[in-house]
């Protein structure tokens, strides 16, 4: 509606204002609690895919950091693939591009890393990072880390199905249950005892 006030005029709406909408219902994968313990685990996560990406492409720490253009030096990305330094936004943004790597998709596998987690009961394969059973000091692995030496694997996981897991129990001389048990409470101690790590 149009009201002639003097020598102007005013244009006014006669509609009803818009309906206030109801929130959308959220991703129930979104509304999940997060603690300290699933924090560190990302960022943990984060650590792994970024060396990973690394090795996958036969790179070393110094060729990476100096794609860089001296941001990361190369002691510092040695920290950051290990989770002894924390990893902010920025940096990893230096990082995944000096790597050739999308951000995005680094982070969403990182995000399916940390959504494979080990269980000590039940059956079927587990998902084991390699450089944690390899510093890791139980004497009971020493056949593990002789079999991941003698297969030479140039990832920083890896899963292993019942037929491996089978395999590892034969040379540990326990049964494959207990075999479970070992690596699962050989990775947890060394997640136990790793430098809490942050990204942001």
């Amino acid at each position: 509606m149009i009201v002639a006030t003097g020598s102007r005029s005013v244009v006014t709406s006669t509609s009803q204002p818009p309906a206030r909408t109801s929130p959308s219902r959220r991703d129930p994968s979104l509304t999940q609690p997060y603690d300290a313990r699933s924090q560190q685990a990302f960022a943990a996560a984060v650590c792994r895919v970024l060396r990973e990406s690394r090795r996958r492409q036969k790179l070393t720490q110094a060729e990476v950091a100096q794609r860089t253009g001296g941001l990361v030096s190369k002691a510092a990305l040695a920290n950051y693939e290990t989770g002894h330094r924390s990893l902010r936004v920025d940096v990893l943004w230096v990082i995944a591009h000096a790597l050739g790597e999308d951000l995005g998709a680094l982070l969403t596998a990182a995000e399916r890393g940390v959504a494979i987690r080990p269980t000590i009961t039940g059956s079927g394969a587990i998902t084991v990072d390699v450089d944690e059973l390899m510093a890791a000091e139980d004497p009971r692995l020493s056949p593990v880390r002789r079999w991941f030496e003698l297969r030479g694997t140039s990832s920083s996981t890896v899963t292993l199905d019942d037929a491996a897991l089978g395999a590892l129990a034969a040379v540990m001389d326990v049964s494959v249950g207990e075999c479970r048990t070992i690596l699962v409470t050989a990775v947890r101690s060394a997640r136990a005892g790793a430098v809490p790590t942050t990204v942001g």
